[in-house]
């Protein structure tokens, strides 16, 4: 499988507007597991950190993100 068709969960589709930090932390989640794909996802990695936290990256850690329906990578970053 490619990078781009990876699966990864879906964590826009039971999103629910308003609660920014927990998709940005999710979706530094998903984004650190496609790093073996793609090394600027590190960067993207650390800014979702970043925006979750309100704070320096390093400091903290990604949400857990239970498993659910799934999507490919490039469509995540699409929706991201």
């Amino acid at each position: 499988v490619s990078c781009n068709k990876m699966n990864v969960t879906n964590i826009f589709a039971d999103y629910k507007r308003g609660n920014n930090k927990e998709i940005f932390c999710k979706a530094a989640t998903i984004a650190r597991e496609g790093q073996s794909c793609h090394r600027y996802l590190e960067g993207i990695y650390l800014n979702l950190l970043s925006l979750a936290w309100e704070c320096r990256a390093e400091h903290k850690r990604p949400c857990p993100v239970a498993a659910g329906s799934t999507t490919s990578l490039k469509n995540f970053l699409k929706e991201l």
